[in-house]
């Protein structure tokens, strides 16, 4: 938008006096009638101390474009901070600070960042934010695989994978959903007593893909805040239904939260489709070493994910897999 500057002149006689009684006591070597310039400005020669008056004049006008340029790069370069462009949605969930004055000293950057910052942590982080997920355990031994179980924990199903587990003496990852922690905080105990780890699965079990960072990381802390209740710091995330996004992996970072996901699905939520024999043998023809294996606790009935259970993870310890807690 174009800048207009207007310039209002007063046309009391008292005011015209004293410039021109102004302009003719201040010593300026403009004005003096030796100077060169009069003997080409016509109107500097013929009368000086207008001529001096005009150049203030002038001088003045420059000065304001002057302050008024870098008051509208302020308020541009601010406006463009705060989510002018196509990410505000995003943005707006990590407001960055103000600038101190709004007249900065130095021209901002035409290309200006638009990743949002993470506001401050309860638990301060500085974990590098990630592209991707993990989907195997590289680094827990040549033979290690990871179990890891969904969306508990469940008053019913929760206790009976337990037994399993400890029968076999094997070692899974229980990814929590938070709204259902409050009404089972001795058996989240149990779980941790028992050498599993224990992980956040957000507050509910969103699906995040068009979440804010903001709206994400209420997720996340909602989750952090009721497994705290059981005495748990989770360290690691499970998006729901496997959508990973900017926003997550910048909630992770944010929150000191590394995020795993699987290579292992024999879909053992669809029970509608899919009974025990399939779950065991989509898990014994897919798992390799390093695989992660992903099964449910909660979420629905399981009876079919507890039987499957008990079938494959002998299977696999048979054929020299370890079992490893994330």
């Amino acid at each position: 938008m174009p800048l207009r500057v207007y310039l209002c002149v007063s046309e009391n006689d008292n005011e015209n006096e004293r410039d021109a009684d102004l302009a003719g006591s201040q010593a300026d070597p403009a004005a003096d009638p030796t100077d060169p310039t009069l003997a080409v400005n016509p109107t500097a020669a013929a009368n000086p101390a207008e001529w001096l008056q005009r150049r203030r004049v002038l001088a003045v006008l420059g000065a304001i474009t002057i302050v008024a340029g870098g008051g509208v790069t302020a308020g541009v370069a601010a406006a463009y901070e705060h989510g002018g462009g196509s990410q505000g949605a995003a943005a707006d969930a990590f407001p960055r600070p103000r600038a101190a004055s709004a007249r900065p000293s130095v021209r901002p950057s035409p290309s200006v960042s638009r990743t949002p910052r993470a506001t401050a942590s309860p638990t301060p982080s500085h974990t590098p934010i990630a592209t991707a997920p993990q989907y195997y355990v590289d680094d827990a031994g040549p033979h290690a695989i990871a179990l890891t179980m969904d969306d508990g924990p469940h008053p019913v199903y929760t206790p009976q994978v337990l037994e399993v587990l400890r029968e076999h003496g094997v070692k899974a990852t229980f990814n929590m959903i938070g709204e259902q922690v409050g009404a089972n905080l001795s058996l989240v105990r149990e779980v941790a007593a028992a050498g599993h780890t224990i992980t956040n699965h957000t507050w509910d079990h969103a699906d995040m893909r068009r979440y804010s960072d903001a709206r994400t990381l209420s997720e996340i802390d909602r989750c952090n805040e009721a497994l705290a209740a059981a005495g748990q710091q989770p360290t690691i995330f499970r998006a729901p239904y496997g959508f990973w996004t900017p926003a997550i992996f910048r909630s992770c970072a944010a929150r000191g939260l590394r995020p795993v996901a699987w290579s292992v699905d024999p879909d053992d939520w669809d029970t509608a489709h899919v009974d025990t024999q399939d779950i065991v043998n989509n898990v014994l023809d897919n798992t390799h070493a390093h695989s992660i294996i992903l099964e449910h606790d909660g979420g629905g009935v399981r009876r079919n994910t507890v039987a499957a259970l008990k079938i494959f993870i002998p299977r696999l310890l048979e054929r020299g897999y370890e079992f490893v807690a994330m």
